[in-house]
This record gives structure tokens, sequence and C-alpha cells, in this order.
């Protein structure tokens, strides 16, 4: 099953591809493939985008949804689709007592604006922590993030491959001295979509912005990037922030908007449901990173030694 392109972007646990955790102190590790220098020189980060598309509807074909949160990243890859000529079938989920009412009026706005269909996914979010079935599908998919579990949940009663924006998260780590930077692919949350999908045969695309070595590369050699990781004292954290503008710049024409994520009034159940999920999961003792460094990222990339 392909996860990215030529599934170029890895995780293993204590070695095995795609694993689970059996014990606190296995190591977790995160790598990616390299470019096609040729490719590269002659592409952009926004004709990469299109390839992405074409790319994932080749391995998904056109029985698909697109998970449309209302947020940047979705609409980029509605619009990525739209713009190779293909019309994705969205869906956007709504919780109970409106609480996340903003989100899904902006990804009914998007989708009456790119003319594409939308289905609203009514969803029980306390009822599926309180009942316990979130606790039983967190300890089988070794992930405690409730806003995954809800989605997996979703895509499994559909029963159709998926598309999902997943961002190219950077994080400053700052256990070294100086702080420094990676590429952020979390062990409990971002790695359980494979795990999911394995599990359970279904396609998911969960890294669309990491989905090529060359759409990685494009992106985290932005002037912006550059500045983000090596200013030592501009006191981010991550690069969340920074993402819209930098996409912005990339992509003029998407809707300028400060995405939330749905859980303002939920922060506290928020909270207290992620404590519940860890309680009965294997924690990782072992000092492995999310991810990759930033510089030894540039360097699988380029495929320098």
């Amino acid at each position: 099953m392909n996860f990215t392109y030529q599934n170029h972007l890895k995780y293993h646990i204590n070695d095995v591809l795609w694993g689970h955790r059996n014990n606190s102190i296995e190591k977790f590790k995160v790598s990616v493939g390299s470019i096609d220098h040729d490719h590269f020189r002659n592409s952009s980060y926004q004709s990469e985008l299109r390839r992405t598309a074409d790319l994932v509807y080749q391995n998904l074909g056109k029985d698909f949804v697109l998970f449309l949160s209302g947020g940047t990243d979705s609409e980029i890859v509605a619009r990525n689709f739209l713009e190779i000529g293909i019309k994705p079938k969205c869906v956007t989920i709504k919780f109970e007592n409106d609480y996340n009412i903003s989100d899904v009026n902006e990804a009914l706005e998007i989708a009456n604006n790119l003319n594409v269909p939308i289905k609203i996914l009514n969803f029980k979010i306390k009822d599926f922590v309180n009942s316990g079935e979130a606790n039983e599908f967190g300890k089988l998919l070794q992930c405690s993030q409730i806003t995954y579990l809800m989605v997996y949940s979703c895509i499994k009663k559909i029963g159709l491959p998926a598309v999902m924006g997943g961002e190219l998260l950077l994080k400053r780590n700052v256990h070294t001295n100086p702080s420094t930077w990676y590429y952020c692919f979390r062990e409990n949350e971002d790695a359980s979509a494979m795990r999911f999908s394995s599990l359970f045969n279904i396609p998911l695309i969960n890294e669309w912005f990491s989905y090529t070595p060359e759409l990685m590369l494009h992106y985290l050699e932005h002037e912006d990037i550059k500045n983000l990781v090596s200013t030592k004292y501009n006191y981010k954290l991550s690069s969340v922030s920074s993402k819209n503008n930098i996409l912005t710049k990339l992509i003029p024409d998407i809707r300028v908007k400060t995405k939330t994520h749905g859980f303002e009034k939920l922060l506290g159940f928020n909270l207290e449901s992620n404590k519940k999920l860890s309680i009965d999961q294997i924690m990782r003792l072992e000092h492995s990173l999310d991810g990759i460094e930033f510089n030894n990222i540039l360097s699988q990339l380029k495929g320098q030694p």
C-alpha cells in the first residue's frame, strides 16, 4: 500500500517498517527518500502540488473522499485536484452541539466556491470517548489523539479510500543546546494513519504535503522557512503560526483564514480525553525524535551522505 509516492516517507519501530510498539524502549525512526535532481530543477512547489494530485489519483482511483476541514491545507488539496480536472467528493465532520460549526461553515463555503460536492458527517465526539469506543480504537492503533481517531472512525464507516491534508510541520527541539529544528512526524499521531490503513486495508493519504521528496524540498527551501529555523531568538516552537503566510505567498488564490481545530469549546474535554486514551497505551521512554532534524532531512532529500 502506498502512503506517499513510492513510500519514500517511512517510519520504523525497532527496525520494523510500519511497526507497532511492543515495549517502551523500542526506537522510533523516520526517514525520507531523495529527490530526482533533474526533475526538481525543472519543477516548482506549485507544479509539484499538481503532480501530487495526479499521483494520488493514479494511486486511489476515482472513488475516494477528501476530508475538507475548512482549513488552508485541505483547500489546497481540493484545488490541486481541480487543477488536473478531477472534482473530488468532499466530506466534513460536524460535532454535536455545533462545537465546530465555524469550521463546518468554512468547509461548506470553500466547497461552494470551488463547486465541489460536500457531505456533512455528524459525529458525537463525547459519546465516542465516554462509551469507551475511542479507547479501544486507540489501543488498536496505538494513537491517543482524539482528532485522529475521530477521522479514522469516519473513514472506516465510509469504507472508501480517503485523502487528508497533513501539513509539513516543523518543530523546535528545546532539549538541545542550542535548540534545533526538525521535521515532525509523530509516532502516536501521524504514524497511526499507516497503522490504520494497513489494519483495515483502506488506502489513506495523510501526508499530502510530504507526498514526494521534491514537494518537501521546495517547501523546506522557502526563504521564510530558512529564516524561521535560523533565527535564534524568534521564540517560536513550531511552524504553525508561519504556515499560512508562507502558503499564501506560494499559492495566492487560497482564502486567507485563521483555521481553528474545532475544539475551542472542547479544550478541557480534549485534554481529558487524551489523558484517558494514554493510560492503556505503551508510552515511549527511549529518547527518539518524532521526526528528522532539519539539516538531516535536507541531506536525505538531496541524497547526500
